[in-house]
């Protein structure tokens, strides 16, 4: 999270300084650890007979927080890099970063709330409100890199490319 759109906003824009975001991350990581609850200790299921019943499972809150966190953070992080490198290369557009961004958009409101609600399987009050600060980092990413895309394109896409509308940019 954040390998492109904070070197980009820091470098190019004025939208936020370095001290003003890491402040407000600072408070938002306070703000979830005061808010999150300390964890239960009764057996977290883990249903793995099918990828349905483990969806199910985590968006129910009934599998350990390490199992619901990890395979999805590690995944769109992996995402991230992958279109950001291809915009990097001239490959991609506007609008295929774009698409690319909404159709992950649906499977982040299920790893959030499947975050928030598992966190209460874990051995660590801190493990459960880092866990939840990082799902909101991350729709945070998601906000800078609309912002991005909306306000300042060019600091992300070669605007003369064929292939790009004139609108785009």
């Amino acid at each position: 999270m954040f390998l492109t759109s904070l070197p980009i906003l820091f470098g190019f824009t004025h939208l936020i300084s370095p001290l003003e975001l890491s402040l407000f991350l600072l408070a938002l990581l306070i703000g979830v650890f005061l808010i999150t609850p300390q964890p239960s200790h009764y057996a977290a299921v883990d249903p793995y007979s099918r990828i349905y019943l483990y969806l199910q499972a985590a968006w129910l809150g009934n599998i350990s927080l390490w199992r619901v966190f990890w395979p999805f953070f590690v995944l769109i992080n992996l995402v991230f890099v992958y279109i950001d490198y291809r915009i990097a290369n001239n490959t991609y557009t506007i609008s295929s970063w774009k698409t690319v961004h909404g159709m992950v958009f649906l499977p982040i409101v299920w790893w959030i709330v499947a975050v928030w609600r598992c966190s209460v399987h874990t051995s660590s009050r801190y493990w459960a409100s880092a866990a939840r600060t990082l799902t909101l980092y991350l729709l945070l990413e998601l906000f800078l890199r609309f912002i991005m895309s909306t306000q300042f394109p060019r600091l992300l896409f070669n605007c003369e490319m064929l292939l790009l509308e004139y609108g785009d940019c």
